[in-house]
C-alpha cells in the first residue's frame, strides 16, 4: 500500500511538470498582441490533407490582413491547385484560431512552439482522432516586421 502512494506522489509533479513545458496557448495569443506589428511578412509551410501541402510560402500582413502571399521554391512536388489565392493563406492571429478551433473538437495531442521574442506559434502540430487525415502540422519562419 505505502509503495501505491509513492508512486501516486512522484506522479503528480511529474505530470504537473510536464503540462507546465512552455506557456498556455492564451497566454502566447494574449503576449503576441501586446507585440504584434502592425505590419509583417513570414515564411510558412503546412502539411496536411488539403492544398498546397508541404508548400513553403511568404505571406504578408498588414493591419491583420493578408496583401500578398507568394509560393516559394520547394523541394515537395506539391500543387497549390486552381484557384489557390491569398484569402487561403493565414494571418499569425488566425494561427493562433486555427489551433483554438482544433483543440475544442476530440483530438489526441496538440503540441506548440512558440517564437521566444514575438510568441506566436512557429511550430505546432496536431492530431484528430474523430476524422480520417485530421492531422496537422505548421512551421513558421522568418518572420520580421515591416514599415
Amino acid at each position: 500500500m505505502r509503495a501505491g502512494r509513492s508512486v501516486g506522489a512522484v506522479a503528480l509533479p511529474v505530470i504537473l511538470a510536464l503540462s507546465a513545458c512552455g506557456p498556455k496557448l492564451e497566454d502566447a495569443r494574449l503576449a503576441w498582441q501586446r507585440v504584434q506589428p502592425r505590419a509583417y511578412v513570414f515564411e510558412y509551410q503546412r502539411n496536411c490533407a488539403c492544398p498546397g501541402s508541404g508548400l513553403w510560402y511568404r505571406v504578408t500582413v498588414r493591419d491583420d490582413s493578408v496583401t500578398a502571399a507568394e509560393l516559394l521554391e520547394s523541394s515537395s512536388p506539391g500543387n497549390p491547385g486552381p484557384g489557390f489565392s491569398r484569402s487561403m493563406h493565414p494571418t499569425i492571429s488566425q494561427m493562433f484560431d486555427g489551433i483554438v478551433e482544433f483543440e475544442q473538437h476530440p483530438h489526441t495531442w496538440t503540441r506548440i512552439h512558440y517564437d521566444p521574442r514575438w510568441h506566436f506559434p512557429d511550430d505546432a502540430r496536431g492530431d484528430a482522432t474523430n476524422r480520417l487525415e485530421g492531422s496537422f502540422h505548421f512551421y513558421v519562419r522568418n518572420f520580421h516586421p515591416i514599415p
